[in-house]
């Protein structure tokens, strides 16, 4: 943690690597919920499959701190990216939706080591000073695949079908395989295999790192927005008659790239109970009005609320959660953050699928916005009750 500036070789390679990740994981995720209803599955099967890689994340999240704590970090990268790569193969191979499911899931556990070991590289690499910076800068990676991986996957879907989709998905997550093969990791990533990284007299917290769980919880409610939001945009697009409903993702990207630095900024500066607020109310904001629109500029001025509002609060938060925390910790840091988010970007597209399906997309996306109230309101009591929101 030496590092004495923001950009270095390491740091650089990182986010190369996260950038192809994400660009290879999200080419896919926005057409998950139509595929499954071409296989034959009903709206709430569709979204329970579109929050798998969040619920298969969820359950092996009691294991992947510890292990990202006690293990190679370099080594479970280069693992997660692997699988990864032969998950896309394997939805591009069959198709069937309890395969579908098979490899979905697998998606999901590999995601689990992969985003604790992100955050928790980004934190051995960039000066503690500039952390908040550093994990907003990483999160750049999340939205340059949003802004054009959702439109490749809808061009690749229509000219060759769904499996073509997921075998392009593949290629790219092999890239950052290579990359990760590559990428040389700071001493302090590189425990070797069966070594412990601490005492065991610290490990006595077991595999949460309580400080954060409150953070998880708020992260957790503004995700739903998100899971549901990117899982269902497109769908609601073509049930609403809506061309050309992809766009939200590119306007989403492109608000986000904006404000996320920015945010990280921010947050460094004056904590993340200036910053998460004031976002969390324009997130909220940009759910209502999607709501209430059945045309293009509604989609795209919720793209923008929500890539300024939740991308600039899940920057602020997720910093928070790995400021100041000691390095044999940082995984199960990073992995008790991510707690909330995966519960709730799991369950969200299941139930905001069974509202789509009863009481319509109004209704889904108000829940949407009900949501993010709840984890603001949170945020304001906890701050009411304690007087701090620093996780450590």
């Amino acid at each position: 943690m030496g590092k004495e500036r923001l950009w270095n070789r390491r740091f650089a390679k990182l986010l190369c690597i996260e950038t192809m990740l994400q660009f290879g994981l999200y080419l896919t995720r926005p057409i998950i919920s139509s595929y499954a209803v071409s296989l034959g599955a009903s709206f709430a099967v569709a979204g329970f499959l579109a929050g798998l890689l969040a619920t298969a994340a969820l359950a092996v999240r009691p294991v992947s701190g510890v292990v990202s704590d006690r293990l190679s970090k370099k080594g479970l990268l280069v693992v997660s990216c692997a699988l990864f790569a032969i998950s896309a193969v394997g939805c591009a191979a069959f198709r069937s939706l309890p395969l579908l499911g098979v490899f979905l899931s697998l998606q999901g556990f590999s995601f689990a080591f992969k985003s604790t070991i992100a955050v928790s590289l980004a934190s051995l690499v960039v000066p503690q000073a500039k952390v908040g910076a550093g994990v907003g800068w990483l999160g750049l990676a999340y939205t340059v695949a949003c802004a054009a991986a959702p439109a490749v996957g809808s061009v690749v879907s229509a000219a060759w079908g769904y499996p073509a989709t997921f075998a392009v998905s593949g290629v790219l997550l092999s890239v950052g395989l290579v990359l990760a093969v590559s990428f040389k990791a700071p001493a302090a990533a590189q425990v070797p295999a069966g070594r412990p990284a601490s005492r065991p007299a610290r490990m006595r917290g077991g595999w949460l790192y309580r400080p954060v769980l409150f953070l998880s919880c708020v992260a957790g409610l503004l995700m739903v927005a998100q899971g549901v939001t990117s899982s269902f945009v497109v769908l609601v697009g073509e049930l609403r008659g809506i061309p050309g409903a992809s766009l939200y993702f590119f306007v989403y990207s492109l608000a986000t790239l904006a404000a996320r630095p920015l945010a990280g900024k921010a947050s460094d500066r004056w904590g993340v109970r200036v910053v998460a607020p004031p976002a969390m109310l324009v997130a909220a904001a940009g759910m209502v009005v999607m709501a209430f629109s059945d045309g293009l500029a509604g989609v795209v001025v919720a793209g923008a609320c929500m890539g300024v509002g939740q991308g600039s609060a899940y920057c602020a938060l997720q910093a928070e959660s790995v400021r100041g925390v000691p390095e044999d910790r940082l995984g199960r840091a990073a992995n008790t953050f991510y707690l909330g988010p995966d519960l709730c970007m799991g369950l969200g597209p299941v139930v905001g699928g069974f509202i789509l399906q009863r009481a319509g997309a109004s209704a889904m996306f108000l829940f949407n916005a009900v949501a993010v109230l709840a984890g603001l309101g949170l945020l304001a009591a906890h701050e009411a009750r304690c007087g701090s929101l620093h996780a450590s």
